[in-house]
């Protein structure tokens, strides 16, 4: 039986401080579970509510909570009835081994954050390095927008300058996407590179500017008066022509 101490334990993971004090955080939903029941994370403790194991043969590990108990330690206002606790992963030596990198430069938003994880996986990119200032992985809301993908895409923090720097050196192609540059649909793409994307107020920052060796554009179409597209639409578009 789940303790009152677990519960507020759990509870806790919601703040960033005891995400990482304790190295763990939390995953919810059917979908995502069975994401990280899959993966080689380590779950440290499952939960379900009786109505949700009803429908639910595949989850028969959970322990059995009330409702509400798993209100009490989700981060949802609706709970969905089941929820994982899992430990975080230790980062090792940065490798990427994709064709295609992905680097977020700055990203605060953890929707966004989450959903250009998503839509890299979408276009075959297991690699996304973050600026050490990019939104923590581990952010329920970040979470929950990669619908899984977090399991499977790897994701680094780095000094995202000198990265960027040392594959200009190795002769790579550097992407970013900015107000200004290549018109992205008729340029021709190398076979492999790295894509930059920047943040949602500032774009890509000036020190990583000099790092791009293709900067590239997003054209409007029309008398558009928006001023910028979202971080992870941009993204999407750019990921999505420059892969194909």
């Amino acid at each position: 039986m789940i303790t009152k101490n677990t519960i507020k334990q759990i509870a806790a993971l919601r703040q960033q401080k005891f995400r990482k004090e304790l190295g763990l955080f939390v995953v919810e939903g059917r979908k995502m579970t069975e994401e990280l029941l899959r993966s080689d994370f380590e779950t440290v403790g499952l939960y379900a509510t009786e109505a949700f194991l009803a429908d639910q043969s595949t989850f028969g590990e959970a322990e059995t909570v009330s409702e509400m108990q798993i209100q009490q330690m989700s981060n949802q206002d609706t709970p969905p009835g089941i929820l994982a606790v899992v430990r975080i992963p230790k980062q090792g030596d940065l490798q990427t081994h994709s064709r295609f990198v992905l680097a977020l430069d700055g990203i605060a938003n953890p929707g966004n954050m989450g959903t250009l994880i998503r839509t890299a996986e979408w276009f075959g990119i297991g690699d996304v390095v973050c600026s050490m200032d990019c939104v923590e992985l581990w952010n329920p809301k970040t979470v929950q927008a990669t619908m899984g993908s977090l399991f499977r895409v790897k994701v680094w923090k780095t000094d995202l300058s000198t990265y960027l720097r040392q594959a200009q050196r190795e002769g790579k192609a550097v992407y970013g996407a900015l107000l200004e540059g290549e018109n992205l649909f008729r340029m021709k793409a190398k076979p492999e590179g790295i894509i930059v994307i920047g943040s949602e107020s500032h774009g890509i920052r000036n020190e990583v500017l000099p790092c791009l060796t293709h900067p590239i554009t997003i054209p409007r179409v029309g008398g558009s008066a928006t001023e910028s597209l979202n971080a992870a639409v941009a993204g999407g578009i750019v990921m999505g022509e420059i892969t194909r």
